[in-house]
């Protein structure tokens, strides 16, 4: 699954069952980055160019998943499985996601 910032700043969870492949993906260039911390405030902790940490809470309320049991479940197996590798962030209650830059 992806959040995924359009070029107009929208956000939306894309792919969203594919557990396996998880990530931000920005329409556009790392010259973005300040307009991506805007877009993503409240979803994700933007750290830098490469990486952000990206709410579960705000996962879960998305309006894609939000009524989905079995998403909601797969959600906690995938942050499970996360932990040992040092994804999770327990403080923020926040997943770790790399960030994918791309040129529209």
């Amino acid at each position: 699954m992806y959040v995924k910032v359009a070029a107009d700043g929208s956000v939306v969870l894309e792919d969203k069952d594919n557990f396996r492949a998880f990530k931000i993906v920005v329409e556009g260039s790392p010259a973005r980055l300040e307009q991506v911390r805007r877009a993503l405030n409240g979803t994700a902790d933007v750290q830098d160019q490469g990486h952000a940490w990206i709410y579960e809470q705000a996962l879960r309320k998305r309006p894609e998943v939000e009524g989905d049991a079995t998403w909601q479940s797969n959600l906690g197996a995938m942050i499970e499985k996360a932990r040992p590798h040092g994804w999770v962030d327990d403080a923020k209650k926040a997943i770790r996601a790399h960030i994918e830059w791309t040129e529209k």
